[in-house]
């Protein structure tokens, strides 16, 4: 009976370690910002305070600066434009080189659309 709650354990140890490994993990933005190569096109999650804000309201279109620390980096949100203090969570793709409206953000993360079901 022992060396099946053993194998129950180890089961269970695996499964969590697996769901761990499958999604996406968090990246600091200093990570993002010091080697911008290694990350153009790639899946990241960033969380940090929005620090600045630019708003393009006849586009209806906006970007924001977020700090966790490591650094700073401009997020495009797929949906409203946070405010200035908020702490923000994004799932995104790195851009660099991106221009929006003849501003330079130079590395940028787009975030991800909703998945449809």
């Amino acid at each position: 009976m022992t060396t099946n709650k053993n194998y129950f354990f180890l089961g269970c140890i695996f499964f969590v370690i697996a769901i761990g490994c499958a999604g996406v993990s968090r990246v600091h933005i200093g990570t993002i910002t010091d080697d911008p190569g290694r990350y153009n096109n790639q899946k990241v999650v960033i969380q940090g305070k929005v620090v600045e804000t630019f708003a393009l309201p006849f586009l209806e279109q906006g970007i924001c600066k977020i700090n966790d620390g490591s650094g700073e980096i401009w997020v495009k949100p797929r949906k409203r434009v946070p405010l200035k203090g908020e702490n923000i969570r994004i799932v995104g793709t790195v851009k660099v080189g991106l221009t929006l409206a003849n501003k330079s953000f130079g590395v940028m993360v787009i975030e991800e659309k909703e998945k449809e079901e």
